[in-house]
């Protein structure tokens, strides 16, 4: 299978650049291929061929994103959609709604809701189960903000801008369906309060404090500072925070892989130390050549520090490679095994001419699905015009 998909994978390649060459060609074919994809996807022992549509419409505020895939075998895998809705939203600037896949959602500095994302569930290539609400309504001194996703999580958060020197930030987070920690069959329904505020200072710089409550659990304060750069052609953050935490209370609890692998509370409590600690995050952004977003905690109950590092650079050639990881928090809680929550995945994307490229992508995790680890490769030949 793999030979027929990657032999074919060849053809279209050479077919497109000849394809391509021809003007008359390019806009003939404008309309109808803008956004296909030609692919194989293989996840564990499950490979087939994929075809792929995504189109993408926007007229004034609204916008709707869609992918159409067909694949080609007996042998799909599991959780793979023929279609799904990538996004539909409208957004004025003053007021939004969206439905898709959520990712990186942080609201205050993280000490309750870090990181957020839906995509991490599930599958390598999007699917409708990764998909989500998000919205916003802006009333000059208040910002009311709202999340509700298709696993049961919503929460609500209101920023009130007091004056030009204080914002204040209030987080309310529910999970109705609740989460079961690797090795555990009890479900956690855990409900999270937040309390922020943030005051600007000289040189770009910003000092915040923070407090979370887990309801029913623990608490944790936070104080710091962050700042901010942005030269035009490069920019720079950096934020550096130390947290008092009681033992019933982990940082950033609905965090990145908190559909996958949420940490077990009961774990957490049982070692009856406070995790007294800090957090340091840098994120670079040179010439649209070159990002790196890296976040690094470490906690007096922890062996080591956490790591979290998400690097994308255009080589020579103009070929685009991100490469991420991502190490759970708290390690002598869950270890680094990715049977354990470690995530390790990436891209690449070679240009085979103005109009088409090759891209890899890699993604080896814990698939709460099907229970297993699995690595999963989806080449494709992207068109777009």
């Amino acid at each position: 299978m793999r030979r027929r998909a990657l032999m074919f994978l060849f053809m279209a390649v050479t077919l497109t650049s000849l394809v391509v060459a021809d003007d008359g060609a390019v806009s003939r074919l404008q309309s109808n291929i803008a956004g296909l994809s030609l692919g194989y996807v293989k996840v564990g022992s499950r490979e087939v061929g994929s075809l792929a549509w995504h189109p993408d419409f926007k007229l004034g505020p609204y916008g709707l994103g869609a992918d159409v895939n067909l694949f080609l075998g007996q042998d799909k895998p599991i959780g793979y959609d023929n279609l799904v809705l990538r996004y539909l939203e409208y957004n004025d600037g003053k007021k939004g709604l969206r439905y898709g896949v959520i990712e990186n959602l942080t609201w205050g500095h993280g000490l309750l809701l870090d990181k957020y994302s839906t995509r991490a569930y599930g599958t390598l290539v999007l699917n409708n189960e990764q998909l989500a609400y998000l919205g916003f309504v802006d009333l000059d001194s208040y910002v009311v903000r709202a999340l509700l996703t298709k696993r049961g999580l919503y929460g609500v958060r209101v920023e009130e801008r007091i004056n030009p020197m204080l914002r204040l930030g209030q987080t309310y987070i529910a999970d109705n369906s609740g989460v079961t920690p690797l090795g555990t069959t009890e479900s956690q329904k855990i409900s999270g309060l937040g309390l922020d505020a943030t005051v600007p200072l000289p040189l770009n710089f910003e000092g915040f404090a923070e407090y979370a409550q887990l309801i029913g659990k623990g608490s944790g304060y936070g104080a710091g500072l962050s700042w901010g750069y942005d030269m035009m052609v490069a920019n720079a953050s950096f934020l550096a925070e130390y947290r008092v935490l009681d033992k019933n209370f982990v940082p950033g609890y609905y965090g990145p892989d908190y559909e996958t692998n949420p940490i077990n509370l009961s774990s957490a409590e049982a070692t009856g130390n406070v995790k007294n600690g800090y957090l340091a995050k840098l994120d670079v952004n040179a010439l649209g050549l070159a990002s790196l977003k890296a976040i690094y905690e470490k906690y007096n109950d922890s062996n080591s520090g956490s790591l979290n590092a998400d690097l994308t650079a255009k080589l020579p050639q103009d070929v685009e490679a991100n490469y991420y990881y991502k190490q759970p928090n708290f390690s002598n809680f869950r270890s680094l095994s990715f049977e354990d929550g470690a995530i390790l995945g990436g891209s690449l994307a070679y240009p085979i001419n103005p109009f088409s490229k090759v891209v890899l992508h890699y993604k080896k995790a814990y698939n709460p699905i099907t229970a297993k680890v699995e690595e999963s490769q989806y080449y494709e030949l992207r068109l777009s015009f």
